[in-house]
């Protein structure tokens, strides 16, 4: 779990205590450590964090745990709260998965999370603070999805149609992959992945395309490495749009 000085060094912009002197004066400041300081008190902590840029008022994410909720297999059921103070993200609570194996963040869909999204001109403490009390209670439709995919095997040209869709998310339509690539990007990259239930091709899938790292001939015909999504709302979009795919195979 981290400590309250890594934080601040990790996400200063946690820390804010105005917005941007950019925003109009209908935009309503969201303090991101009061709603961490709620989960608290319902007994989540705090297992990572991240922000785009170096700014006090950058889009950043905190990912929490909960000690009383049972590990799906290897895989932590998260709280994720998405924030900023200069209007580029609105405020965002979601839920996740992590997995210990390869310590890979998961965003759920809304459909089984009941995700709570804010803008900023209509945010409103109290009803987050109700969110933050029954968000655990929130959570078993995610477990039952996971177990799901963990029994649902699949063949070869169900893995290999599974990928070709999962690549449009990533690369768009343009993107037709050739045979040595469906072999890279189907090849886990741990003993614990190797498997044929969706729940491991998924992952396989999902971890190549948010970390990056393998070589891809592009659109336009070049050799060249895949890089990791870097962007928070690229990578939960990506993250999001994979799990319905795999939820649409199951």
């Amino acid at each position: 779990m981290i400590t309250l000085d890594q934080l601040k060094s990790q996400t200063p912009s946690v820390f804010a205590t105005s917005p941007s002197t950019k925003m109009s004066d209908k935009y309503v400041f969201v303090p991101t450590m009061d709603i961490l300081e709620n989960f608290e008190r319902e007994g989540w902590e705090l297992a990572s964090a991240k922000q785009v840029g170096r700014g006090i008022h950058s889009v950043h994410e905190l990912r929490l745990r909960n000690g009383e909720l049972p590990k799906v297999g290897d895989t932590f059921v998260e709280a994720i709260i998405r924030n900023s103070h200069n209007g580029m993200a609105t405020f965002r609570v979601s839920a996740g998965l992590h997995r210990l194996v390869c310590s890979n963040g998961l965003t759920v869909p809304t459909a089984l999370s009941e995700s709570f999204n804010l803008r900023h001109s209509r945010f409103d403490l109290d009803e987050v603070k109700k969110l933050t009390e029954s968000f655990a209670g929130r959570l078993p439709k995610i477990e039952t999805s996971v177990q799901r995919m963990m029994g649902r095997e699949l063949s070869t040209d169900e893995k290999i149609d599974f990928l070709r869709k999962s690549a449009e998310v990533r690369f768009g339509k343009d993107k037709v992959l050739k045979d040595m690539e469906i072999v890279g990007l189907l090849t886990p990259n741990r003993m614990e992945d190797e498997g044929d239930d969706m729940w491991k091709v998924f992952n396989v899938v999902q971890e190549k395309f948010v970390r990056g790292g393998m070589e891809y001939s592009s659109p336009k015909g070049r050799r060249t490495k895949l890089r990791g999504l870097q962007n928070i709302m690229a990578v939960n979009q990506v993250n999001t749009k994979l799990w319905e795919l795999a939820e649409e195979m199951i």
